[in-house]
């Protein structure tokens, strides 16, 4: 998957939701049953923040191509400062970790190099840390580095700075301030996190992917953005680094919990005469609930109105009032001041009465999903059977294509990986579709098709790659029978000369050095 350096991003105003927040004395920090993580030596706290804790981050990144899946993009090279924490650990955005091949620590004034590798990552989150094996070199390169403490007590208002280093090590400070404290999507679809949104000028350096931004001699965040134009920056925050850390420090990372539900506003007064809400009344309609997520875990329904999440109130926004940020979505009560394993208690309103739902808080893998949210570090599963490429549906593949170029079948795959309900209730792990048609005489006529599901191969039903694999070894005599879920519905191979198109297709034109790759 190919990235844009988030520190040169230029967004748009509109494109960034405002939810202004009036601050309020700061809560006490979620406790996780683990052990703490350490974030600072015992050194006194300096006034002024100096290089000596940050590094350069040096890494060359290769990805695949989600079309042609047995190839590789051209690689390429991404640089940033990371965050030297305890226990010679640096912390850096998870961009900068994704599918890179090789990764390497950079003393900004001296130019002393070492290797380094991610000892955790959350590709949600944009977070992951690096660390150097130890060896005597480790132990030189870090000797005078000292480790940054995280600070979480971020407010509206607050003065931070963006910190850079120039050609020669020089620490170059770009002082702003924080205006607005709001939740939205950091790098994958479907994750939201909170954001602080500070206000200056930036000076544009070398460093790109990671930049770290301190309040006074801590960290107080990640740069994950920056308008040019409007001169906004967007700020992953010390709260969402500190869950991050705490969660890492058992040695068994479990990611953010999420509860695994969408909702509606009801801020309409004829919508919530409709459903039955008083006057000023609070909740929200639930209009989704996720299969194997925490929210049906718990007994939620979809048609019932969330009131209140862990005695937090859920205004017709969405929102609550959160101690330290005032007026927030609601989504960071699970994400953010939550862990995995955490008790979550639940109050909607579900035909006209009050009801309170128990459960407990989980996170959702990737693979668990229907359609892949997103995939790093490893190529798409795919299987080539007589020049027809068969692939998983996955968000980061309708990505590639661009909204420029999503109409006909791409469109309509689009729309059944925003609404996929109808294949898990048929039990689907995961939506085999036809991808590509390759020029072989066994697929000749087939060339225009693309973008089909696959219901059955040889007369079995197909819920992911795997079934897919076995299917075609099982013809009926000798013709494989693929049935599509659209026109023309049906398609046969001749096994013999699919075969046969298989042999020309290894080490061809195409470079095809496997016809599948199921792990």
């Amino acid at each position: 998957m190919k990235f844009i350096p988030f520190s040169l991003l230029v967004l748009s105003a509109a494109a960034l939701q405002a939810q202004t927040s009036t601050p309020e004395p700061a809560p006490a920090a979620p406790k996780k049953k683990r052990a703490p993580v350490v974030l600072e030596s015992g050194s006194p706290a300096q006034t002024v923040v100096q290089n000596s804790s940050l590094v350069k981050v040096n890494a060359t990144s290769q990805s695949y191509n989600l079309h042609l899946p047995w190839q590789k993009e051209s690689p390429s090279g991404r640089r940033g400062l990371g965050v030297v924490l305890a226990s010679n650990r640096v912390l850096v955005t998870g961009q900068m970790a994704a599918d890179a091949t090789y990764i390497e620590l950079e003393l900004p004034e001296s130019g002393q190099k070492i290797p380094a590798k991610v000892v955790a990552v959350d590709y949600e989150a944009n977070l992951a840390l690096l660390e150097s094996p130890a060896s005597d070199k480790q132990k030189a390169f870090f000797a005078g580095l000292k480790p940054m403490a995280v600070d979480a007590s971020g407010r509206i208002g607050d003065a931070v700075s963006i910190l850079q280093t120039g050609r020669v090590g020089e620490l170059i400070e770009s002082p702003l301030r924080i205006g607005k404290v709001l939740t939205r999507r950091y790098n994958v679809e479907g994750s939201g996190f909170l954001v602080y949104e500070a206000n200056g000028i930036i000076r544009s350096e070398a460093n790109s992917f990671t930049l770290p931004v301190v309040k006074g001699s801590k960290l107080a965040g990640l740069l994950l953005s920056y308008d040019s134009k409007n001169q906004v920056t967007t700020i992953l925050p010390a709260p969402i680094i500190e869950h991050f850390l705490t969660d890492v420090a058992d040695g068994k990372y479990e990611g953010f919990p999420g509860l695994g539900m969408e909702l509606q506003a009801t801020q309409d007064e004829q919508f919530r005469d409709y459903l039955g809400l008083k006057p000023n009344a609070p909740g929200v309609l639930i209009t989704t609930v996720m299969k194997g997520g925490s929210a049906e875990k718990a007994g939620m329904k979809k048609g019932d109105i969330l009131v209140a999440i862990n005695g937090f109130t859920i205004d017709s926004r969405g929102d609550y009032k959160d101690p330290q940020f005032g007026a927030l979505s609601s989504s960071h009560l699970v994400r953010g001041r939550a862990y995995v394993g955490d008790k979550v208690e639940i109050k909607v309103i579900r035909d006209g009465k009050d009801v309170t739902l128990n459960g407990q808080l989980a996170r959702r893998n990737p693979a668990d999903y229907l359609v892949l949210p997103y995939q790093f570090d490893k190529g798409p599963r795919y299987v080539l059977m007589g020049g027809l490429l068969f692939q998983e549906l996955s968000r980061p593949y309708l990505d590639a294509f661009g909204e420029e170029q999503r109409g006909g079948a791409i469109l309509r795959l689009t729309r059944i990986a925003t609404h996929p309900d109808k294949y898990e209730e048929e039990g689907r792990k995961k939506l085999v579709f036809l991808s590509m048609v390759l020029p072989t005489p066994s697929a000749q006529g087939y060339d225009k098709l693309g973008g089909q599901v696959v219901n059955k191969v040889n007369g079995k039903a197909i819920n992911d790659l795997n079934d897919l694999a076995e299917a075609f070894k099982s013809a009926k005599d000798t013709w494989h029978v693929i049935e599509l879920g659209e026109f023309p519905h049906i398609l046969y191979l001749d096994t013999f000369s699919a075969e046969r198109d298989n042999l020309r297709l290894l080490d061809g034109a195409y470079r095809i050095g496997s016809l599948k790759r199921l792990e």
